[in-house]
C-alpha cells in the first residue's frame, strides 16, 4: 500500500467510521501494521528477487482499501511462503476500482488453499496473468 493511501486511510479512520458502497464490512477497522521488514543490503534484495515468484489475483467484491483489502491481505499473509502482498494501483484513493492483488512468494504457493482462505474472508478470487 502506498504511503499516501495509508495516510489517507489512517486519517479517514481516525475522523469517523466509514462504509464504502459495496463493501461488505464496516471499514472502520484499524489497518494492520506491516510485518514485512525491508532488508538493508542490496545483495539480499537481489537474492530475494531471484528466488521469489509473483502471482496476480483478481478479488471480486473487494471495493474499499480500508476494510476489504486488509481482510484479503490478512488471509493471504497466513499462507506458507508468502513474502509480500500489494494492491494494484488504483485511480482513486478511497475506492478499489482495480481489484488485483499481487502476491510475492518463495517456494511453492498452494494456490487452492490461498483462494479458499480468501473465500473464508468473504471474497472470491481467481488467478489472472501477470
Amino acid at each position: 500500500m502506498s504511503a499516501k493511501l495509508r495516510l489517507f486511510c489512517l486519517l479517514a479512520l481516525s475522523a469517523s467510521p466509514i462504509v464504502f458502497q459495496g463493501c461488505e464490512q464496516s471499514c472502520n477497522q484499524s489497518l494492520p501494521s506491516s510485518s514485512a521488514s525491508t532488508p538493508s543490503s542490496t545483495d539480499s534484495d537481489a537474492q530475494e528477487s531471484a528466488e521469489s515468484k509473483l502471482v496476480s489475483l483478481k478479488v471480486e467484491g473487494m471495493t474499499c482499501p480500508s476494510g476489504c483489502y486488509p481482510s484479503v491481505k490478512s488471509a493471504i499473509a497466513k499462507q506458507k511462503g508468502v513474502l509480500d502482498i500489494e494492491l494494484a494501483p488504483q485511480k482513486e484513493a478511497d475506492v478499489i476500482d482495480n481489484p488485483i492483488v499481487f502476491v510475492k512468494y518463495k517456494g511453492k504457493l498452494d494456490l487452492e488453499s490461498t483462494l479458499k482462505a480468501i473465500s473464508r474472508a468473504g471474497f472470491e478470487a481467481q488467478e489472472v496473468p501477470n
